[in-house]
């Protein structure tokens, strides 16, 4: 997919300059044209020739792109912490500072959505890499969003898109337009599921429980029998997984409920969200090895995921940043980089489930005060990352690649996959921490933050009245406001995930402070 310049410029606004970019605010990639003058941004529109985004950017997309840009509250410069203040250092300086420290040590690489495949093959060959979302070693996805809507019958199981990736969701939108009967086991009731013809409210291990009904050989209730009959006749049917339950104690009875649906079925599937497709480790390994580490770099917000304990063992390492925002993780690093963004820098973008490479160039020229953490980090480490290497492994040509911007991924499917049944216990109440309408990012512009703007505690009244909670409950020793709400499954108590400490508006709690494993985005409570 290669996009050019419109023959017609879409903004009427006086421009010097029409750049082309896809989007890295989720996996979609929608393709949109910037419009610079001075070398900086004027005016912003999805790519109308785009197949994914189909002329549109979503909230999530103008909030990167055009307002985060160039945000008041943004970092620029090198940060030094002495004791508990920071002072702006020079780049040299900081290079001086940890660049001895940073060679000899061991290296854990904690990398985010917001490090592009770069930073990744570096940290591969440097140090060990964890990341803050399920890693998977199999392909994905067995079909791009754009095919979604050729499905007849859609099994979607804890699947959200417009909170995560935001125009994925017009694709099913279409196929049910189209006549597909999409069926939602959901944790709570949101967008996708107002399409639906058919929804059950579920917790999780009765999620899991449904499923498992879908693979039995015997006769089941009514509304199981129904699913099973429609993956038998409609061949081809899809199913759809959010990331949020992939990331709960429930993960290895689900990917084995989807291989045997594949087997017995012959579904297409993709797993919606952030998710990891190279060999990584994720974040409750970090806690667990944290002592065996020298230095720790991070791209992105990862420490909201960890506990006190946690923050505090850091505090003996060396913790190099590379934040937009001065949030949680930046607060407790010894050394912050004002990071570019994906549109600031040649970025390709992997962190998602539909089995694709998106590259983008640069779009935007960045402030001189930003720092693009893969040169730091070469620089810093004397030497590069074998990027075409790495993609020539996964049979990827690089040229092709940047030329046409679009690659898909050759991985192992899941027939391949060493997938094993795995158990799983019920439980009366379960926490869920994921994203809801505004991402963190969000929380640091006030017209997106005004969308959502308290962090509370969504509960649906009966579970209020059973556990005898009224307007507010405490969570592991943290107090949230109660907010009551029939779309949340019954036994569950939903925390939006986006907030911490930090923020400039209206802070709420970092969700590490309510998990026993930061890896979690599901776990059971004792109440």
């Amino acid at each position: 997919m290669s996009l050019k310049p419109t023959k017609v410029p879409l903004t009427v606004k006086e421009f010097e300059e029409e750049r082309i970019g896809l989007c890295a605010g989720c996996g979609c990639a929608c393709g949109y044209i910037a419009y610079i003058k001075d070398n900086k941004l004027v005016d912003l529109y999805g790519h109308p020739a785009d197949p994914r985004g189909v002329g549109s950017l979503c909230t999530k997309g103008i909030t990167y792109i055009q307002q985060a840009t160039y945000n008041p509250l943004r970092l620029r410069g090198v940060f030094l912490r002495r004791g508990e203040e920071f002072v702006k250092i020079g780049h040299e300086e900081a290079i001086r500072t940890i660049g001895e420290r940073l060679k000899k040590g061991r290296t854990a690489f904690l990398l985010g959505r917001q490090a592009g495949l770069e930073e990744y093959v570096l940290a591969r060959d440097t140090g060990e890499v964890f990341v803050d979302t399920p890693v998977v070693d199999f392909l994905p996805s067995t079909l791009k969003p754009t095919q979604w809507k050729e499905a007849k019958f859609i099994l979607s199981v804890d699947t959200e898109p417009v909170f995560s990736e935001v125009m994925a969701t017009r694709w099913l939108v279409d196929a049910v337009e189209r006549g597909a009967y999409l069926f939602c086991l959901s944790s709570r009731y949101e967008t996708l599921c107002a399409k639906a013809k058919e929804r059950l409210l579920l917790k999780p291990d009765l999620i899991i429980e449904f499923l498992q009904k879908l693979i039995s050989p015997e006769k089941e209730e009514a509304k199981a029998e129904f699913v099973k009959r429609n993956l038998y006749l409609l061949k081809g049917s899809l199913v759809l997984i959010g990331t949020g339950i992939l990331a709960s104690p429930f993960r290895k009875a689900l990917l084995h409920i989807l291989s045997q649906l594949r087997k017995k079925y012959g579904v297409n599937y993709s797993l919606v969200g952030d998710v990891m497709p190279f060999k990584a480790e994720e974040l409750d390994r970090f806690v667990e090895r944290l002592e065996e580490f020298d230095n720790i770099v991070v791209v992105g917000n990862l420490f909201r995921y960890l506990r006190d304990e946690h923050l505090e063992a850091l505090r003996s390492k060396l913790v190099i940043s590379f934040q937009s925002f001065p949030n949680l993780t930046a607060h407790h690093s010894d050394l912050v980089f004002a990071s570019t963004m994906f549109h600031e820098r040649d970025f390709i973008n992997y962190r998602h489930g539909f089995g694709y490479l998106a590259y983008s160039q640069k779009a935007i020229q960045p402030d001189e005060e930003t720092y693009n953490p893969y040169e730091v980090l070469s620089h810093i480490l004397g030497r590069t990352a074998d990027l075409e290497g790495f993609l020539s492994e996964l049979c990827v040509d690089a040229g092709k690649l940047r030329e046409e911007g679009e690659q898909n991924l050759k991985l192992p499917s899941i027939e391949d996959a060493e997938l094993t049944p795995g158990g799983f216990k019920g439980s009366e109440l379960f926490l869920y921490v994921d994203t809801s309408l505004v991402e963190e990012l969000g929380h640091w512009n006030p017209w997106t933050h005004e969308m959502e703007k308290e962090q509370r505690a969504r509960i649906n009244p009966e579970t209020a009245r059973r556990l005898g909670i009224k307007d507010r409950i405490k969570l592991r020793g943290v107090e949230l406001e109660v907010q009551l709400d029939s779309n949340i499954a019954k036994g569950l108590v939903f925390v939006p995930s986006e907030y911490d400490e930090f923020q400039p508006f209206d802070p709420g709690h970092r969700v590490g402070k309510l998990l026993n494993s930061p890896s979690n985005r599901y776990e059971v409570i004792e109440w």
